[in-house]
């Protein structure tokens, strides 16, 4: 019997450290939206729509043309969350709703 135990635990030890090593693999592999630039805003691809109305169909262009994953508009008083989203472009307006600036973030 002892000698079944230590092949038993020996067994187990090596599932387990293959199970980590998988793991840690896989953490590594780049998401599938950064492996095809999906996602990426560049704010400064979409600088020509500052002026513009902000309007629906103007969203979808600037997110489309950005590259950004989102998009949020912002009024001047609009309250925003401070996080950082890279893959967010933000569209703030004047209380008009003109476009004033672009940034991704």
């Amino acid at each position: 019997m002892p000698r079944l135990r230590s092949a038993t635990t020996a067994a187990l030890a090596l599932l387990a450290t293959a199970a980590i090593l998988a793991a840690c693999s896989a953490s590594r592999e780049p998401k599938t939206a950064d492996a095809g630039g999906e996602g990426k805003c560049d704010a400064t691809k979409v600088d020509y729509l500052i002026g513009e109305n902000v309007s629906g169909y103007i969203e979808r262009k600037a997110m489309a043309e950005s590259g950004a994953a989102d998009v949020r508009v912002l009024k001047p008083d609009d309250m925003a969350t401070m996080d950082f989203n890279p893959k967010r472009l933000n569209i703030h307006t004047d209380p008009g709703k003109v476009i004033i600036k672009l940034a991704c973030g």
